[in-house]
């Protein structure tokens, strides 16, 4: 082997050896990028799974809120809720309750990250309010026909707020009874009708409006999202129902517990919508929410209800302890006398508990579609 040759095999290893080291060298730099790349694009989707795990918190919060809370919570109460959203995000929300019917809620979500990623999260927060139904409530009893009173018969519309009930507005008095321009109040007996006036004429009482359309809602609404549906018949033994400490709510004749008492019962928050599809007869019970019924309603002796009703036909009461503390609207779809009450009856108007019943059965809508804030 000549100089020559020497020569040139010296110089040939250092060559490999640097372009050995020049394409490690670029395998090194295209694995960092693409490890890199991997990275930002694992992180961009992680953040968009988080935005998008926050916004289904809040979304959650229309279908999935317990609407009981409508009437238990006070302004500053907060409550939390926990998610998880498909893709494995974890999502905690919480809930505050503002004055009036309004709600400020807060939505945080997280994605998880490993060795190559990191997780993300996101916080969002929106106003919401309750999706309340506006009935028209012209008084402490608003019929589409004449009313008949008789025997030892209460009628106030004067404002009250029964004892322990909160979350109440301000006291508004209404007539004790509103009926339409052409109809007639009859009364015989010991009767009292008092409001401010005692009772008067509306148009609006002869407007089917006032009795099945609500703003945002209708009576085949409420009558469809009704807790107990029961076929017309005699009914008796309405009650709170409670086993273990727990409001047990599949009884249909549990109709919840408006009695407010120390410490707190179990059914005080079951507000439930009971809906009659044909004509009812009740006695000996009690209870609260809403009542609508599809034909005649009587109040047999012993019911006590608080809250609204609403009867497509006529309303009549027979017999003593029967009484109503809200509203009660007669839409007499039949005319005539729309409401006969006899015996020892009371009508007690109460925007509170209407307030209350109303609310306690609506739930939650963002105050402005897609009116969230992005927190961080």
């Amino acid at each position: 082997m000549n100089a020559t040759t020497r020569i040139r095999e010296g110089m040939a290893l250092p060559m490999v050896l640097g372009a050995i080291t020049l394409i490690g060298t670029l395998i090194a730099g295209v694995m960092y990028f693409a490890t890199q790349d991997y990275r930002v694009g694992a992180n961009t989707l992680n953040e968009a799974r988080a935005e998008s795990a926050a916004e289904l918190g809040l979304n959650r919060l229309t279908t999935d809120w317990d609407k009981s809370k409508n009437a238990t919570m006070v302004p500053g109460d907060t409550v939390t809720l926990s998610y998880t959203d498909p893709n494995g995000a974890s999502v905690t929300v919480f809930v505050t309750r503002l004055n009036g019917s309004a709600f400020w809620a807060v939505s945080e979500a997280m994605t998880r990250g490993n060795s190559l990623q990191y997780g993300a999260r996101r916080r969002y927060g929106s106003v919401f309010r309750i999706n309340t139904p506006n009935v028209n409530i012209l008084g402490g009893v608003t019929a589409a026909g004449n009313i008949r009173v008789s025997g030892n018969v209460t009628v106030n519309g004067n404002d009250v707020s029964p004892t322990g009930w909160q979350n109440c507005p301000s006291l508004v008095n209404k007539p004790g009874a509103v009926i339409t321009p052409t109809a007639t109040v009859t009364v015989n007996g010991s009767v009292s009708i008092t409001g401010n006036p005692p009772y008067t004429t509306n148009a609006a009482a002869g407007d089917t409006n006032t009795y099945f359309n609500y703003g945002n809602a209708t009576y085949n609404q409420l009558a469809a999202a009704a807790n107990i549906t029961l076929p017309g018949g005699v009914y008796t033994g309405m009650a709170p129902v409670v086993a273990n400490g727990v409001c047990q709510t599949t009884p249909p004749t549990n109709w919840g517990d408006p009695i407010r008492h120390a410490p707190t019962a179990a059914c005080e928050s079951y507000f439930p919508i009971i809906h009659v599809t044909g004509n009812l007869t009740a006695t000996t019970g009690t209870g609260q929410g809403v009542l609508l019924v599809d034909g005649d309603l009587t109040e047999a002796g012993n019911f006590t209800f608080y809250g609204l009703v609403i009867a497509r036909g006529t309303i009549r009461a027979t017999g003593s302890g029967n009484a109503v503390t809200g509203a009660a609207l007669a839409a007499a779809v039949d005319l005539g006398d729309a409401v006969t009450l006899g015996g020892g009856t009371t009508v007690q108007y109460s925007s509170c508990t209407v307030a209350n019943v109303l609310s306690s059965t609506s739930s939650l809508m963002a105050s402005r579609g897609r009116a969230w804030v992005n927190l961080y």
